[in-house]
């Protein structure tokens, strides 16, 4: 499904509801759970005359976040996937409480807000999105960069002439592993075995490439220092 309109019928500064369409141009609904997750999409009945069509390439299907599309003053319109939409909506009636009384539209937006990241928090550079109905998380990771190898130079007492010297950084000790905080953080959340097992083993695999990283710079620091001899 994509997004392909939202319904005419409301107010400015209001939230619409989003039309969908299918591959074979069928105009769907959406129903919603608390979470602001799709559940089912229904034909639509209405008519085209009674929506407005925009567009938007992104697809949705059941189980992901719906579409939001929101309406506001001097033809303002912003949509997309919930995630991506409602923070810009919010902004935008921060920005117009100045001029306008928007009290109740920005504290629909901030319950809404609140519906769409329920199955979401973060621990350090995790993002972490709970599935309380079949027990599943599930974890996306930013890993941090390893550390660069740094050269400086420095001059020689008895002659003007320069020489580099290799300085190697050292690797955070393995008890500062991020994953090994991340698993201590996340000991207060009801895990699984296997979950555990998975978060052990991108650990295995995170000092696995960090060991590589350095293995290579000490090779390339051997070749430089016999290359300058």
């Amino acid at each position: 499904m994509k997004l392909i309109g939202y319904i005419v019928k409301g107010s400015e500064n209001f939230f619409r509801e989003p039309i969908y369409q299918d591959s074979k141009g069928v105009y769907f609904s959406h129903t919603i759970d608390n979470r602001y997750n799709i559940t089912s999409f229904q034909e639509y009945q209405g008519g085209t005359n009674s929506f407005k069509k925009i567009f938007l390439s992104k697809k949705f299907a059941i189980g992901t976040k719906a579409a939001i599309v929101f309406l506001g003053k001097e033809d303002y319109l912003h949509y997309d996937s919930a995630p991506n939409a409602i923070e810009e909506v919010i902004h935008y009636l921060n920005d117009l409480s100045s001029r306008f009384k928007v009290d109740g539209i920005l504290d629909q937006a901030m319950l809404l807000k609140n519906r769409i990241f329920s199955d979401h928090f973060v621990v350090d550079n995790f993002v972490v999105k709970m599935n309380p109905d079949n027990e599943q998380i599930i974890l996306s990771f930013d890993f941090p960069s390893p550390k660069k190898t740094t050269f400086s130079e420095e001059k020689s007492g008895k002659s003007d002439r320069s020489v580099k010297v290799f300085s190697e950084t050292t690797a955070e000790d393995e008890k500062d592993a991020i994953f090994s905080k991340a698993i201590k953080q996340l000991n207060s959340v009801d895990m699984n075995f296997e979950l555990k097992l998975k978060l052990r083993a991108e650990e295995r695999r995170s000092k696995l490439k960090t060991f590589n990283y350095q293995f290579k710079l000490n090779q390339n620091s051997t070749r430089r220092k016999k290359s300058s001899e």
